[in-house]
């Protein structure tokens, strides 16, 4: 360890390199050195004196106490690890007798961590697919600095709620003491930002939370877009006077593809029966297993050239199950013969995209109740079922065609403005959730739901920026006041 010391001392070269490298301010340095320890980057500094004045009695005449020497982990070299040894001056006043230490650039107080380092960390942890432990090891610090690191410079709150809302819940998060799986997000459909994530879907939960908002702001919303989960329901009805209540698409869609995916297992379990001591398949059985991802495309659908799917001209290719030429167009047909419950299901899936595609707010009733007899007349048990839903929610689905915005783009092929409508939607939900269960996979899953909680809004939110100071809990403030 080299000795430090003499204020009137000039920096060399080499100094002035390692000052531009860490980026701080040569007139504010009295003596840096450099050097090696165990593979270990070791940089020694000692700051210039500026005699602060006291910060309880504002007396200018203070005196040096001593030094204190605080080695500080900082993240400017990544492929090892670097320590500041900076020797911090500890100043007493003559007057009240309060000792204090200089202000120092490179760290946050009550740290022993670089404030770049800090920045670092903060700024990775901005990704959802990061973990405490993959940025700690590229910081050369431990994983759990970098979850205090996390949890004293980010703390997200509630937003204020939004006239247009998209509710959603992710199997993401198990809170035992509310004996809970799933996580609840609130989602501002304009901004495309979180306003709060929750441990919690249940309804008790969710009305003592929402009950906990002034009526006033509950007033200002307009419309929630939601899965079909009656407890939503019940709750928008009873706890927000001026919304309306949509079922998105998506879920609408979803909900009939199960479904279908009901009758094909149905009836592939009943091919399958044709031979019930042979490990042969049948060719019913091969084409419901193999290609059942052709049921719910659509009659529109394009391959990766960007042909029609299902055109009966497109080249045929050798299948060696069934011995002969096909392209999709001839499987499709080989599987509506296999049933007719086939047959009828896949038009009425159909029928539902068509219902979307070509009805509006005024339209949509009517045509919504023809929907629903279809369905109800079609002597299928899974597709009488789902005429219940439709008829269950046909007025959450008829909201789904209200538009709440326009919007104007310009077409980067004409330069003209083309406007488009906006309909509430949950689409944006769903990718949002996918980011809620990376979060969790990567780590492993959490244990805190106060920093899953924030490190959920800290990564959802793009216009969050983590405190410039340490937000220190209320317990460690009062220890640390003491």
């Amino acid at each position: 360890m080299i000795a430090l010391g003499g204020s009137s001392m000039s920096l060399s070269f080499d100094q002035h390199a390692i000052l531009e490298l860490f980026n701080l301010d040569p007139s504010k340095i009295e003596d840096i050195q450099f050097h090696n320890d165990f593979g270990s980057a070791i940089v020694d500094v000692l700051l210039r004196p500026d005699y602060p004045a006291c910060p309880d009695c504002g007396n200018t005449k203070v005196v040096i106490k001593g030094y204190q020497l605080k080695k500080i982990k900082h993240s400017l070299l990544s492929d090892h690890s670097c320590i500041l040894h900076y020797r911090a001056r500890r100043y007493r006043c003559p007057v009240c007798q309060r000792t204090y230490y200089e202000d120092n650039p490179f760290c946050f107080k009550s740290q022993k961590i670089s404030a770049l380092t800090v920045h670092n960390v903060l700024r990775d942890l901005k990704s959802h697919t990061e973990t405490f432990s993959t940025v700690a090891k590229r910081y050369h610090i431990s994983a759990t600095s970098a979850a205090s690191i996390f949890d004293t410079h980010v703390q997200e709150s509630r937003r204020i709620l939004p006239e247009l809302m998209c509710w959603d819940e992710a199997y993401a998060f198990h809170h035992i003491d509310l004996n809970s799986k799933y996580v609840f997000t609130i989602l501002d459909f304009i901004s495309q930002e979180p306003c709060d994530i929750l441990p919690s879907r249940k309804k008790e939960y969710l009305r003592s939370y929402f009950l906990s908002i002034p009526i006033e702001e509950r007033k200002k919303v307009l419309m929630i877009a939601t899965d079909m989960y009656a407890e939503y329901r019940a709750i928008i009805r009873s706890i927000f006077p001026k919304a309306l209540h949509s079922v998105d698409h998506y879920h609408v869609s979803q909900e009939l593809s199960r479904k279908v995916d009901s009758v094909r297992i149905r009836i592939m379990k009943d091919v399958k029966k044709t031979l019930p001591n042979s490990n042969i398949q049948t060719d019913e059985y091969y084409l419901l297993k193999k290609f059942n991802w052709l049921i719910f495309k659509r009659p529109d659908s394009t391959d990766k050239k960007g042909r029609l799917l299902f055109d009966s001209n497109n080249e045929k290719k050798m299948n060696r199950k069934l011995n002969r030429y096909l392209n999709f167009y001839d499987i499709q047909q080989l599987i509506l013969d296999i049933h007719p419950d086939l047959k009828t299901a896949w038009q009425l899936k159909d029928d539902l995209v068509d219902f979307y595609d070509n009805n509006t707010y005024e339209t949509a009733p009517e045509a919504l109740k023809e929907l629903i007899r279809a369905f109800a007349s079609s002597d299928i048990k899974e597709m009488i079922d789902f005429s219940r839903t439709l008829r269950n929610w046909q007025y959450e689905i008829v909201n789904s065609f209200i538009i709440v915005k326009k919007i104007h783009k310009v077409d980067k092929d004409t330069g003209q403005v083309v406007v488009s409508d906006l309909k509430l939607n949950n689409g944006l939900m769903e990718n949002r959730n996918s980011i809620l269960k990376t979060i969790k996979k990567s780590s492993n899953g959490y244990t805190n739901w106060d920093r899953f909680r924030n490190r959920c809004l800290y990564v959802l939110r793009k216009s969050s920026v983590p405190s410039l100071n340490p937000i220190i809990p209320k317990k460690r403030k009062e220890k640390y006041m003491k």
